[in-house]
């Protein structure tokens, strides 16, 4: 138990390191929390410094933090992928939420791609395949994402256990791997309910 516990707190720390704001502070001298949307991601670091290579850099390092927290959490846990996805989970929490920026981060996609190239890659396929269908009919990367989230939330909930435990991990077990998945979109789609709902204000808008 204490070693979960010291993944869950290591993923969060790891997790929390505000790459955005610090590249855009950098490039810009520009708090991105005050910036575009507000939001500390790659989308906003390339609104608010109109640079690829910011962009870029912001969405790699965001990645990587979430594929050094599983590898790491797998090292020192012996194997453990309860250590691995609690790490993962909290790192994913402590990009959003980060304790350095008042909690106020980013919403967790690209750490969120670096944990599931780790423990779950099939799962970016299915999600970038609901994202394509989510944005055709929306025109809107956040909405495209919150539908993206929910379908493969369903799929992964619902998928038989003998098709779901051909791409899981081996020291995994399907449901824990269902339960991980499950937490992980659940907090994605938390940090999507303001931009779509702000979508949705829009829209009406529009039409009234």
């Amino acid at each position: 138990m204490f070693s979960l516990v010291i993944a869950g707190v290591f993923g969060y720390l790891l997790g929390s390191f505000p790459t955005a704001y610090l590249l855009v502070k950098w490039k810009s001298n520009v708090d991105i929390r005050e910036s575009g949307s507000g939001n500390v991601g790659t989308l906003n670091s390339y609104v608010v410094t109109k640079s690829k290579q910011v962009g870029a850099a912001v969405l790699i390092l965001d990645i990587l933090k979430g594929l050094l927290v599983i590898l790491i959490a797998r090292a020192i846990s012996d194997g453990s992928f309860a250590a691995q996805w609690i790490a993962g989970v909290a790192a994913v929490v402590g990009h959003s939420f980060p304790v350095w920026l008042k909690f106020k981060g980013g919403r967790g996609l690209a750490t969120a791609v670096g944990v599931m190239l780790a423990l779950g890659w099939v799962i970016i396929l299915i999600w970038c395949i609901w994202w394509f269908v989510g944005f055709k009919l929306s025109k809107d990367v956040n909405v495209g994402n919150a539908i993206a989230c929910v379908l493969t939330l369903v799929l992964v909930a619902a998928a038989p256990a003998a098709e779901l435990v051909r791409f899981i991990p081996t020291e995994s077990s399907t449901s824990e791997f269902r339960f991980f998945t499950v937490a992980l979109l659940s907090i994605l789609l938390l940090r999507h309910i303001e931009p779509v709902r702000e979508f949705a204000r829009k829209k009406k808008e529009v039409t009234t």
